[in-house]
């Protein structure tokens, strides 16, 4: 129902206006449609040029690394959520791939059996059972809700290494975490760009279609931060070899 700001009162279409959670929608596909031109005239050169110089195991290197660098973030989101379980596990995943998988650059944990997990502020709102509030689009950051957006800022706050940032007289350190920031959100498109390019392909509306997506991951994000897990939670084993890693950088 594209557009509708006022509520429905057919059956059917007040449980589908209802399970959107979407009552700014006229504002938020004003946004939308904002992004997706600066999609098309800023960020799709960017990812564009970054593709070119790079290659693929170079690029998922890069995202290794600076995921390793977030978790003393996830660390303080499991202590948050009281699950010491996530916390023990997280914090050995950083210790490892801080060491023997040079700085991050390898994620030698995962080979080890110990799963990635990753962990906002917004999460731990979910679980402390704050509601998520109405769907929101930002201007150029995209899908969110109210409680994610929330729990953005307070990511700032919670990370480590704002503190190490604010700490430190010299300004490079700041500059180097905010670079850091911009090419983990340029990666992080990057790998999802072709799903998306195939969702705008394949659906009548994208704007629904990302709403969707968008809610579907975080209802999974928050249940497996729950410790719900379902059959899709369960991966194979994979043989604990640096040699495959190494190879990557061919690609």
């Amino acid at each position: 129902m594209p557009g509708c700001a006022t509520v429905p009162t057919d059956p059917a279409a007040l449980a589908a206006y209802r399970e959107a959670n979407d009552p700014l929608e006229p504002m938020n596909r004003k946004i939308f449609a904002f992004n997706m031109a600066a999609d098309k005239y800023a960020l799709r050169p960017v990812v564009k040029g970054y593709r070119y110089v790079t290659t693929p195991g170079f690029r998922l290197k890069v995202r290794t690394f600076l995921s390793n660098l977030k978790t003393p973030l996830t660390v303080v989101n499991d202590l948050l959520q009281l699950n010491f379980k996530n916390a023990g596990k997280d914090l050995s995943r950083f210790v490892i791939n801080s060491t023997i998988g040079f700085l991050g650059v390898f994620d030698v944990a995962d080979r080890m059996g110990i799963e990635p997990n990753t962990q906002g502020f917004g999460t731990t709102l979910a679980v402390w059972g704050v509601p998520s509030g109405p769907y929101l689009v930002l201007p150029f950051l995209g899908p969110s809700n109210i409680r994610d957006f929330t729990g953005s800022m307070a990511n700032v706050v919670f990370d480590p290494f704002t503190y190490i940032s604010y700490q430190n007289d010299n300004n490079d350190v700041t500059r180097a975490f905010l670079i850091g920031d911009v090419v983990e959100a340029v990666g992080a498109y990057e790998s999802i760009v072709d799903l998306l390019d195939e969702g705008q392909k394949t659906s009548l509306d994208f704007y629904a279609y990302m709403r969707s997506m968008f809610q579907q991951y975080r209802k999974k994000a928050i249940e497996n931060a729950k410790g719900i897990k379902t059959a899709e939670d369960s991966k194979p084993a994979y043989e604990f070899s640096l040699d495959e890693d190494f190879d990557e950088f061919d690609e």
